[in-house]
Parts: C-alpha cells; structure tokens; sequence
C-alpha cells in the first residue's frame, strides 16, 4: 500500500508540478504531501521546507474553521488568493488538494483605479477655479462649488439653465462661434473674456477656457470649461486707466508718482495675465494627458506643454528601466540637458529625499547634473515613484520659487496620468486572456485580425485561420469529470503556445474550440500548420490526479483570407465549415474550406 500511494504522489508531482497555479496536497491531519513549484514561489520557500508540516501555516481557517481569501507566506506576508479544493481517496487514504491563486495585485489595482477616481472628483470639487461639463445643447451637466461660488446659483439650480441663459448678449455670439469651430474640430481650445449674470442680475466678468471631449469614433460629447472670476483684473484695468486720465489732469510734480502708479498696476496685470496663461497651459496639459493611449503619446504631450511652460530651461523626462535600478531619459526638450541618459536613482538628491530638489549651481548638486542651477523633481502617484522631472537652465539664471512651484505642478498631473496609464494597461491584459488556459481570448483575436487584416491589404498579403476542436470531449468529461476536463484544455493550451509562430496568436474561442490567427500565411502553410498541430496533440499524454486520462485528437479545420473570405466572421465561418466536415469523415484530421 505504501509503493501505491507514493506511485500515486508521483504522478500528481509530476502533474502539478508544471501548473501555473500553487497546488498543495495534504492527508487528512492536513500534512502536506506534495507542494508543486507554483506554491514555492507563490509562498516562497522550498517544498522540502513544508512537506511533512501543517498547510494552516500557509492557509489558515476561520474561528469557525472555513477557509478564507488571505494566505501566508513563508516570510509572515499576508495576501489575497482565490481557493479552490477537492477530495479524493487514493488506496483508502483520503487526499485533499487545494489550488491557490494569487489575486492581490488584480484587488490592489482595481483599488488603486478606485482611488484615483475618487482623486479626480476631489480635484474637481475642491479646485479653486469654476470647472463644468456642459452638453453639447449648452446645458450644464456638472458643476463644482466654486462655479457656483462665482454665478451665485446652487448645483439644482444651474443644471436647469443652459450657459446661453446667464450669458451677456453682447458676449454670446463670439462664443458661440468659438463653439462652432471645436465642433468642426478647426480648434482644440479656445479662451475669451466674457460676461456672465449672476443670480439676482449682477454682471461679473470672468475668463473662459472650452475644450471639447470626444468618444473614440471622433464624435463630440462634451464641452469642458474652466470659468475664473477676473473682476480684480478688469478693476485693476480701470484703475490703470483711470490713473492715466488723472495723470493728464494733475500738475508736473505728480508725474512721477503717477508713473510709478500705472508701473505697478501694469505689472500686476502682467502677472495675473502670465498666471492665467499657465494655468490655461496646465488645464490643456491635463486634458491631453488623460486623452493618450499609452505613455509614448503622455512623454510627448509632456515634452510639449514643458517647452512653453519653461522656454528657458532644458529638460528632460526620465522614467525607471524594467529592473527600476536606473532610471532612463524619455523624451526631451529645448536643447540637450545632460551627457548621460542613463543613471541610478541614488545619484539624484531630489529622488533619495522624495521631493524637489534644487541646485544653483555652486555647492551640493546631483551627480547626474550637468554644471548651472538645475532642477530635480520626482514623479510621485500613490507612495510610488515613476520618474523624475529634470530642468536646466540655459541661460545660468536660478530658478525662482513661482518656477519652482510650477514644475511641481507639472511633475504631480504627469506623474497622476502615468499611473493611470500603467493601471490601464494592467486591466487591459486581464481583460484579453483566458484564466483557465492561459491564451488569449476571443476579443483579443478580433482586435488582431482587424489589425492584420488592415496590414495584409496595404501589402497584398494572406492570413491563415484554424478552427480546431477537441474530439468527443463531452465523452471526456462524463469519463473523468470536468476538473480532468480542464486540465485537458490546459494542456492543449500548453501544446498550442509551443506550436506556433511568435507573432501567431492561439486563442480560446469558445469551450473546448480553439482558434489559431496565422498573419502572412497561405492556405497550404496554415494546413500544415494544422496537421503539425493535430499530430502534437495526439501525442499529447494528459494525467490528473496521478491517474493516467490516455490521449485525444483534434479536427481542425482551415481557411485563408482572401481566398474564402474578406472579414473575420465570414473566414471563421469558412473554417468551422471545414472543422465540421473532418468530424463528419471520421475526426482526427485537418480539412481546408471549400473555395468561395
């Protein structure tokens, strides 16, 4: 009995040990007996470490002895994990095998999404300019408080008016032809002065930015506004004209003090003008970073934006290599910044200390600096950094704090809108695989072929399809039940990545069918293919719970574009035509679709 039950542990080790997830075998005093390769990475420690030993040191029970969601790792490390577990008596032993899956970093990033979310509507309420989204009608759709604040109307209140209702008349035609010209896409943006009526008639002045949100198809949904209240301006520009009236009339010995009047009110104007232009610049910035598709299009709207923002610096974004020990120069702009592109994080102040860091060219700088006053900036978004912000001056001039508070600015949205970038792409891979197989899914392999499809036109070429599908597999699960079925779809799964091309994609279509996407191949080259497949799988040998399952076939069926179809339904349908044809002549073979 004892040869049987480690002839038995054998053979499951065999299994489980080439699985992507952890799997731990235990008797019924829950000592465990197998702990495949998975587990020890998963719980990092060897498995000759735990055989022997207790599992609740790795899964622990609940007060009333459930399992939970947590795990513990070697090292005292809690995580979340999916579990799943069954029993099965092996020569009057009783055998419990647990799967374990690691589930935290899907939780963190779907709790970091939320967090970010929940970032952005804060910003929204709490900013200290009037921001709205208005429908394309002139309806407000939302308000935040300080909009309200300016118009002197509650949110209920405004969202039944349209901004055409507490527009001045003299104003309204000027913006709405501003609006024609978003819709019709001449503009990206547009700012003008204008009047509004505030709930009991007063006229205000305010500055208006309007940028237009469009869906993916390019159709236009929303305006964006961002509306400032520029009464202190236009008072401080009637100021200055009425010091200059009174400059005229006052005799010679109040000329200069008039003069040193109108000196510091323009100086004002220009200030609050320069203000108004950054900010209109960063609002901009801000739009278009959430608008990029990955962080290629983000490092050129930032290297874009910076350039204005900062004509007379050099600079540079730097983001981490995949190992994170250095940091490597994205994008730059204005010139050159410093010979080397590549350095470690701990030859920069501002990254060690976890804020800006400014150099004025004499004294303690960055290693990785050029010489003249620089300035290091560190990319931060959730307690992580990403990258570093890197100015030099051109001209020799330090920067001042107004610059100094502004490339902060700049640094804080950038460094927001990678991270939102990154958990984008994170829920975008979860999206197009698989979870039992671990190939991509049927969503992934349409948005393949429409690319493909678009690049076999352009060059005159072909695309080879298979459909294949697992003989009798129905008789396979009533034989041995549907958790050998999955093992059964894992090791096709397996075969199919070792069977084709790098840039081939095997996805699961649907159940125990498969499909393979073939870009640049012809009919004859997907049928072979197709046969070397077939042949694979019936070598295959499939094993669960040490038990051996014996082997399977396939019927695969073949089609290529352009010769049986020009879109991916109508060649799908071609190749399952076929796929149904080699089950009626026997199964266990490849049959190319009939010409169309």
């Amino acid at each position: 009995m004892t040869q049987s039950v480690s002839a038995s542990e054998s053979q499951m080790s065999a299994v489980f040990s080439t699985l992507a997830d952890a799997v731990i075998t235990t008797d019924h005093h829950r000592r465990i007996l197998m702990f495949n390769r998975a587990a020890e990475r998963l719980f990092r420690i060897d498995a000759v470490h735990v055989i022997g030993t207790s599992s609740l040191q790795f899964l622990p029970l609940s007060p009333t002895g459930q399992p939970t969601n947590i795990a513990v790792r070697a090292d005292g490390e809690e995580f979340s994990v999916e579990i799943s577990s069954s029993e099965v008596g092996v020569d009057e032993h009783l055998l419990s095998t647990t799967v374990v899956r690691d589930v935290s970093e899907q939780r963190q990033a779907e709790q970091a999404l939320r967090d970010s979310e929940e970032r952005f509507r804060t910003t929204f309420d709490q900013a200290a300019v009037g921001i709205a989204h208005i429908q394309l009608d002139g309806h407000w759709l939302s308000v935040n408080e300080k909009l309200c604040e300016i118009v002197g109307y509650t949110p209920a209140e405004l969202v039944q008016l349209t901004f055409q209702d507490i527009t001045h008349p003299d104003d309204l035609e000027t913006d709405l032809a501003f609006l024609k010209q978003l819709l019709r896409g001449e503009i990206r943006t547009y700012s003008l002065q204008k009047r509004y009526f505030r709930n009991g008639g007063e006229q205000i002045w305010i500055n208006l930015t309007v940028a237009l949100v469009r869906s993916e198809d390019g159709s236009p949904c929303y305006f964006i506004s961002v509306i400032e209240d520029i009464g202190d301006i236009k008072a401080a520009e009637a100021a200055l004209r009425s010091a200059h009236d009174e400059l005229e009339s006052r005799v010679k010995e109040r000329t200069a003090e008039l003069q040193s009047l109108s000196l510091q009110l323009q100086l004002q104007v220009t200030e609050l003008e320069r203000h108004n232009a950054e900010s209109r610049m960063l609002g901009e910035m801000s739009e278009m970073l959430q608008a990029c598709l990955n962080l290629e299009e983000a490092q050129g709207v930032v290297a874009h934006h910076a350039s204005r923002l900062f004509p007379f610096a050099a600079g540079a974004l730097y983001a981490f290599g995949n190992s994170r020990n250095v940091l490597e120069e994205a994008v730059t702009w204005n010139g050159a910044v410093n010979p080397s592109r590549i350095f470690a994080p701990t030859e920069c102040w501002g990254l060690r200390r976890g804020k800006t860091f400014v150099s004025a060219g004499l004294g303690l700088r960055c290693s990785h600096t050029a010489s003249g006053p620089t300035l290091c900036v560190p990319l931060l978004a959730q307690s992580e950094t990403v990258g570093l912000f890197h100015l030099v001056s051109e001209e020799g001039r330090p920067f001042l704090e107004h610059t100094q508070h502004l490339a902060q600015m700049v640094a804080e949205t950038v460094a927001l809108a990678f991270m939102n970038l990154r958990l984008r792409e994170t829920l975008r891979q979860q999206s197009i695989r698989d979870p039992l197989t671990g190939l991509f899914n049927r969503r992934y392999l349409e948005e393949t072929f429409e690319r493909e499809l678009r690049r076999a036109t352009r060059h005159n070429d072909q695309i080879g399809i298979i459909m294949l599908d697992v003989d009798h597999f129905k008789r396979f699960n009533d034989a041995y039940g549907h958790e050998a079925g999955d093992v059964l779809l894992q090791e096709l799964g397996s075969v199919l990545r070792t069977c084709i091309r790098g840039e081939d994609v095997a996805c699961r279509y649907g159940g125990e069918e498969f499909a393979l996407l073939l870009p640049g191949a012809d009919l004859e080259q997907t049928l072979n293919r197709a046969e070397a497949v077939r042949n694979a799988v019936e070598l295959m040998q499939v094993t669960s719970r040490g038990q051996h399952l014996g082997s399977v076939t396939l019927s695969l069926g073949v089609a290529a574009f352009p010769q049986h179809a020009g879109n991916l339904n109508d060649l799908l349908r071609a190749a399952d035509l076929a796929l149904y044809q080699a089950k009626q002549e026997g199964r266990n073979r490849s049959l190319a679709a009939a010409a169309s």
